[in-house]
């Protein structure tokens, strides 16, 4: 492995480890509640992306090439910037802190789409993977082929039952007793 995968991976791995320890309770910032600052309304939108990369430490990231490992390496590295810049938010100096809240909840918010999208796509399959099917067990149909054997059943006794069957069997054997007696 190369110094600079080496290096890349390396700082995946510190990023992510950082993205890990973080909890959605403590990017609420319950201590600005009181004046009204709080990250409450951002909690949705915490929870998925910390999901999201919680996803990623689980997945098959040493598969992955240099380039993509790049790139999630920096998705890591902005999110957290962006959750560091949460935590350290205070309100203090600014004319109009709740705009400012409001604006740090809305670039979690509108990043998250774009984070998922090249995430989940890099990770779920990783280039060059196949992605393995989940066959359902062989007995997961039987309560489908049970009722189109009961249908069938069903469809048999009537037809037999309004003389379609019944009528058949016996022009058959009287047009034979017929031919013999030709």
């Amino acid at each position: 492995m190369a110094g600079s995968e080496r290096s890349e991976r390396a700082r995946l791995k510190a990023s992510l480890k950082k993205l890990n320890q973080l909890s959605p309770a403590a990017l609420v910032r319950e201590d600005l509640h009181p004046r009204d600052l709080g990250f409450r309304s951002g909690l949705p939108y915490f929870e998925k992306t910390l999901w999201l990369f919680r996803g990623l430490e689980k997945g098959k990231l040493a598969k992955l090439p240099l380039v993509h490992v790049t790139i999630v390496a920096d998705h890591a590295e902005r999110t957290l910037a962006q959750f560091n810049e949460i935590l350290r938010f205070t309100g203090a100096g600014l004319p109009n802190p709740q705009e400012v809240r409001n604006h740090l909840i809305a670039a979690v918010r509108d990043r998250y789409g774009e984070l998922h999208d090249e995430l989940s796509v890099l990770i779920a399959h990783g280039p060059g993977q196949q992605e393995h099917l989940v066959r359902a067990p062989w007995y997961a149909g039987m309560p489908f082929a049970a009722l189109m054997l009961a249908m069938i059943v069903a469809g048999v006794i009537a037809a037999y039952d309004y003389g379609l069957f019944g009528s058949a069997p016996q022009n058959i054997m009287d047009s034979l007793h017929d031919i013999s007696h030709l």
